[in-house]
C-alpha cells in the first residue's frame, strides 16, 4: 500500500479583517460536487470512485488481496490452505435446475472498457476476476506467475491463481487438438468449485494436484469460466469481458446491465510438441 504524504511548505496565509471591513461571506458549494468525491463500498472494499473506471477501480481493490511473491513459503502456504477448504459442489445444488453446464464459449477482448463504474441501490455496474498461471517444479516450488496469455506447453505443471469479486462458480474445460471439448475440473461435470468474493484460491484445489498435458501433438486449449450462480436463463450478462495483462496476471472485468450477472470465459492456450 502506498502512502502519499502531502507536504505544504513555506506557504503561510494570515487571514487579516480590517476595521469596518466586513469579511465576504464563502461563494456557495457546487450542488453534487460533493457526491463526486464521496468514497463508495465496491465489492466489499471502500474505494473513492470520483471518475473511477472499472479497471483502475478492480486494480485497487485487488492492490491488498492479490498475492504476487509466490516464493514466500508462507503466502504459499496460505493460498494452498484456503484452496483446500473450499467446496466442490453439485451444479443442481448451486444453479437453477436443469442446468447441464457451467462452462461458457471465450468472451474476452483486450482492453479497457470506458464507462465509469458506479454504484446504484448498493450494486456495482461491473464484477471482475483475476487469474495467473502458476508454474511448479518436480519438487513442488512455483517456478513462476504468468499472465493467461502466456500459455504453456507440454510437460509444464501448472495451477491456475484465481481470484474473484464475486461469489461464483468455477469450471475447467480441455478442447482437444481434434475439437473435441470437455470438462475436466472438477472430473465430474454434474459439479463445480464454489469460489467465495475476495477469497484467492489454487485450482486444482488438492495440493499436490496440478494440470499437466503430454503424448499428443498440436494445439489444445483450456477454458476457465467463472460465473455467478444466477447467470442462467437469460440473466447472463452478453456485454464482452475487458481483459488487461500484466507480470502478476490477467485481469477480467464486465460491465451488467440491470438484473444480469456476471460470465468470465477465457481460453489458455497448450502448444504439444511434436
Amino acid at each position: 500500500m502506498k502512502i502519499r504524504s502531502r507536504i505544504l511548505a513555506g506557504f503561510l496565509m494570515i487571514a487579516l479583517v480590517a476595521p469596518g471591513i466586513a469579511q465576504q461571506p464563502a461563494p456557495p458549494a457546487q450542488e453534487g460536487a460533493a457526491e463526486e468525491v464521496k468514497p463508495k463500498f465496491i465489492w466489499g472494499l471502500l474505494l473513492n470512485i470520483a471518475f473511477k473506471f472499472a479497471m483502475s477501480a478492480f486494480s485497487e481493490w485487488l492492490g491488498n488481496k492479490i498475492t504476487t511473491d509466490l516464493a514466500d513459503t508462507s503466502k504459499l502456504n496460505k493460498i494452498m490452505l484456503t484452496s483446500a477448504n473450499a467446496a466442490i459442489v453439485s451444479l443442481s445444488d448451486a444453479a437453477p435446475f436443469g442446468t447441464k453446464s457451467a462452462g461458457a464459449p471465450e468472451n474476452t477482448v483486450v482492453g479497457e472498457p470506458t464507462k465509469p463504474i458506479t454504484v446504484e441501490n448498493g450494486r456495482e455496474n461491473y464484477q471482475g476476476v483475476h487469474v495467473a498461471i502458476v508454474g511448479f517444479n518436480r519438487a513442488g516450488a512455483v517456478t513462476g506467475v504468468q499472465p493467461v496469455t502466456a500459455g504453456f506447453k507440454s510437460g509444464d505443471r501448472i495451477k491456475l491463481k484465481v481470484l474473484p469479486t464475486f461469489d461464483g462458480l468455477l469450471v475447467i474445460e480441455n478442447i482437444t487438438p481434434k475439437g473435441e471439448r470437455r470438462q475436466i475440473y472438477p472430473p465430474a461435470g454434474s459439479q463445480v468449485v464454489a469460489l467465495k468474493a475476495g477469497a484467492e484460491i489454487m485450482v486444482p484445489l488438492a495440493r499436490d494436484d496440478y494440470f499437466e498435458f503430454a503424448g499428443a501433438t498440436g494445439d489444445e486449449q483450456l477454458v476457465i469460466t467463472i460465473r455467478d450462480p444466477r447467470a442462467f436463463g437469460g440473466k447472463e450478462s452478453l456485454v464482452q469481458v475487458n481483459r488487461k495483462d500484466d507480470k502478476n496476471g490477467s485481469s477480467f472485468v464486465q460491465e451488467l446491465a440491470p438484473d444480469t450477472y456476471p460470465v468470465i470465459s477465457q481460453t489458455l492456450k497448450l502448444q504439444h510438441g511434436g
